[in-house]
């Protein structure tokens, strides 16, 4: 089953691991996406090209409290800038899906660096659920520091959390945020 006929709807969490293409990688493209398992034979049709484009996924139906794009350049805009502008790309199309929070990076990222990064992510993260998502990207991160062949920021530091981070203790049911109210000393909702 090809990934655009799953019910995405039904993960709270989509992990890609794969390449990221910036507009302009291919000849013809204008917008960012992911590369996909390529298909047995000629692609009939662009859902089944093998190629997953900002605006096929901003078309997507989601309800995920997460999505890791880990892959090249997923925040990245494609234009050279950085800074705002850079989260006008990949990421910005799955919150238009639904998303509710995106982890992706802003350069081209080491397979291996990254994969110690990811796992470290949610070890920690599956480790004590109280803590956010934030909290244990910033733990991975600050362990590879500790590491010789992995101190310099080119191997851990294109990740950037953007999105609702709060710890699962933090969703309601529904998935929503909780709402917490303060109480003034005379009873007062504040």
């Amino acid at each position: 089953m090809s990934l655009r006929a799953r019910p995405l709807d039904q993960y709270r969490v989509l992990y890609f691991a794969t390449h990221g293409l910036l507009p302009g990688e291919l000849h013809c493209q204008t917008e960012p996406g992911l590369v996909l398992s390529p298909p047995a034979a000629d692609a009939a049709s662009a859902d089944a090209d093998g190629l997953l484009e900002a605006s096929e996924v901003a078309a997507l139906k989601l309800n995920a409290d997460l999505v890791v794009l880990s892959a090249c350049n997923t925040a990245a805009s494609g234009d050279g800038r950085f800074g705002g502008d850079a989260l006008e790309g990949l990421a910005d199309a799955f919150f238009n899906a639904g998303a509710r929070a995106v982890l992706a990076s802003h350069w081209e990222v080491p397979s291996a660096e990254t994969t110690q990064l990811m796992t470290g992510v949610f070890e920690r993260y599956g480790k004590d659920r109280m803590h956010s998502l934030a909290q244990a990207l910033r733990q991975s991160q600050l362990a590879l520091t500790g590491q010789a062949a992995t101190a310099h920021p080119f191997n851990w530091a294109a990740f950037t959390l953007i999105g609702v981070s709060a710890a699962p203790a933090m969703i309601g049911q529904n998935g929503d945020p909780v709402r917490i109210e303060r109480r003034a000393d005379n009873g007062d909702r504040q």
